[in-house]
């Protein structure tokens, strides 16, 4: 009986069941209140076109959904540019095919983007930058001065630390009602090449980042490899992208 229940509490703390308590709950319940309405979804029509080695192009349209978070009030949102253009995780790549590697090529257009709003409304946006080095993808509403957006404060944002406590901010899916998530985790590596990322031990994708202190520090994005000597499948690793690389990209949207 000794030997389960310690198993049961091994489970526990490897599976997060314990919830966040003091100061860091107080701050994430605050990180919430304050910033609920800074991560939105984006909905989008993308039309990709496919091309693999030497073989016919063939194109086909897919909607999408996606977390976005505010970072004007003027109505900029930045979103994982792999979550809104699936042709970016594909493009360039090489896999395996039976007669030996085969290249990939993928364009994608993203078309009828909308911003949802908490309470049900939808406001037309345009995508105005991609990143692809970054994964990102920046998006403008065109009646920003319709709709009252909070966004994160990028200019007060702080760097991420190794084993230092983060509160991430998203939402559920549409099923769920599209209700806000709020959860605690740790920065468990700080990965420094070819670039700065930061490696939680839980999913971050699209979400909004921040310190115990209630400091943005970053927002979750997809880096791939492409596997072994440039074959196989593209893998997604989640990653989050600190907030100065997001400052340094937003500073190129016109």
């Amino acid at each position: 009986m000794k030997m389960k229940l310690i198993s049961l509490m091994l489970l526990a703390v490897s599976t997060g069941v314990f919830g966040a308590a003091g100061p860091l709950k107080e701050q994430a319940l605050a990180v919430a209140d304050a910033h609920r309405d800074s991560v939105l979804f984006l909905t989008a029509v993308v039309e990709v076109e496919f091309t693999a080695g030497d073989s016919p192009a063939r194109k086909e349209e897919r909607k999408v959904e996606a977390l976005g978070t505010v970072i004007s009030a003027e109505g900029l949102i930045v979103a994982p540019l792999s979550t809104l253009d699936p042709a970016t995780a594909i493009d360039g790549r090489t896999v395996k095919g039976p007669q030996g590697p085969v290249k990939l090529s993928a364009k994608g257009a993203t078309k009828e983007v909308k911003l949802l709003m908490p309470d049900g409304t939808e406001h037309e946006a345009e995508v105005t930058f991609k990143d692809p080095d970054l994964d990102l993808a920046f998006v403008r509403l065109k009646d920003a001065d319709a709709v009252q957006l909070t966004p994160v404060d990028m200019k007060d944002g702080a760097e991420m630390h190794v084993l230092e406590d983060v509160i991430l901010l998203g939402r559920l899916g549409k099923g769920l009602n599209r209700e806000p998530v709020v959860m605690t985790n740790e920065v468990v590596s700080i990965i420094r090449k070819p670039r700065r990322f930061g490696k939680l031990n839980s999913q971050s994708l699209g979400m909004a980042v921040f310190n115990s202190d209630g400091k943005f520090v970053g927002l979750g994005v997809n880096r791939f490899n492409a596997g072994a000597d440039g074959g196989g499948t593209p893998v997604p690793m989640n990653v989050v992208l600190p907030v100065e690389d997001l400052l340094d990209s937003a500073s190129q949207v016109k």
